[in-house]
């Protein structure tokens, strides 16, 4: 009984001091990369949502989580019931001297910092019809206090 807990007790110690660390190699180093988003408009067909979504912010953005915190905070033409399982809703206001033509996003997480980063480009029209302009991104499901942290960029038309 005393070897059984000898060879026990030196397979403890031997896990614990050369227990694996990496499992596997190298640990892979971290590469900010492009993450796959969507919108209102690929999942639940919403049209113009720039000009036809609003969200009360003075030129800011923020996270909602939860279907309860879209209906009370969103507001517009369309106004689906939002997967909040699998995606939240990054949205947000920019002014503008003009209308715009087309917004692109770039989502990734950042190595450096392991924080989510959302770049908003809005790229100037020739109207000026919507001075205030309403982006959005669905983003993969965020742990609960993750936060994104969004850059928005007006682009002058060519």
């Amino acid at each position: 009984m005393k070897q059984l807990f000898t060879l026990g007790t030196s397979a403890v110690y031997a896990l614990l001091f050369t227990g694996c660390t990496t499992c596997g190699g190298d640990v892979e180093p971290c590469v900010s990369a492009p993450i796959s988003i969507t919108s209102l408009e690929k999942e639940y067909g919403c049209t113009n949502t720039p000009r036809q979504l609003s969200v009360n912010l003075p030129q800011t953005y923020t996270v909602i989580r939860s279907q309860a915190e879209f209906d009370q905070q969103v507001t517009g033409d369309c106004h689906p019931q939002v997967d909040f399982t699998k995606y939240d809703l990054v949205i947000g206001n920019k002014g503008s001297s003009s209308g715009s033509s087309t917004i692109t996003y770039a989502y990734q997480r950042e190595c450096e910092t392991g924080q989510s980063f959302l770049k908003v480009i809005f790229q100037a029209g020739m109207t000026n019809d919507a001075p205030i302009l309403t982006y959005h991104a669905l983003v993969p499901k965020l742990a609960p206090a993750e936060t994104v942290r969004v850059e928005v960029e007006m682009k002058s038309g060519q």
